[in-house]
């Protein structure tokens, strides 16, 4: 038999479930995925649309947050040069000298959490397509076969959650939840 997270009582009994009934489960849905190629390649390109997409919005902020920090910029030239010309006293020049200076460090602190997210994405977009890899290489194998099992259960599967009424639904790495 195989455990289940217990996280208490008031949320979870007791989910117990044969071996072999999880793993035939498993076999199942992978020979599943494995032969619906329309299913699989929808996912795919769902996913790669999806983090393409994010990707493509956080490069726009990123160029419109420089903008901004341009103009910024520019505009501490212009307060410094009315100082400089006399146009505008000291006490003039500090204020803005001090609002423009934290426009500054807020936009480079977005500018910096911006590009951390667009890293990240381009993190995810590597492991989609390791996932994939994955997926196509575990297709030729016999999962009846105990030790490729194992791998593609390490390798694939986040988490497999057993319901009370018998249904099990499998997490698979940078998948949505495909039920079974």
């Amino acid at each position: 038999m195989w455990g289940y997270v217990k996280f208490t009582t008031a949320h979870c009994s007791s989910h117990i479930i044969e071996e072999s009934i999880l793993l035939q489960t498993v076999k199942n849905d992978l020979r599943e995925l494995i032969k619906d190629n329309l299913k699989l390649e929808k996912f795919y390109g769902i996913a790669e649309k999806k983090a393409n997409s994010v990707s493509s919005n956080l490069e726009k902020e990123i160029n419109q947050t420089e903008r901004q920090l341009k103009e910024v910029n520019k505009r501490f030239d212009n307060i410094l040069t009315l100082h400089t010309e006399g146009h505008i006293t000291i006490e003039q020049f500090k204020a803005q000298n001090e609002r423009i200076s934290q426009q500054q460090k807020e936009l480079a602190v977005k500018k910096a959490e911006l590009q951390s997210a667009l890293t990240a994405r381009k993190d995810t977009a590597e492991e989609l397509q390791f996932f994939k890899k994955e997926v196509e290489r575990f297709a030729n194998l016999d999962i009846n076969d105990e030790q490729v099992l194992k791998q593609v259960l390490q390798r694939l599967i986040n988490k497999i959650e057993v319901y009370e009424e018998g249904k099990i639904k499998i997490h698979y790495n940078l998948s949505p939840s495909l039920s079974s």
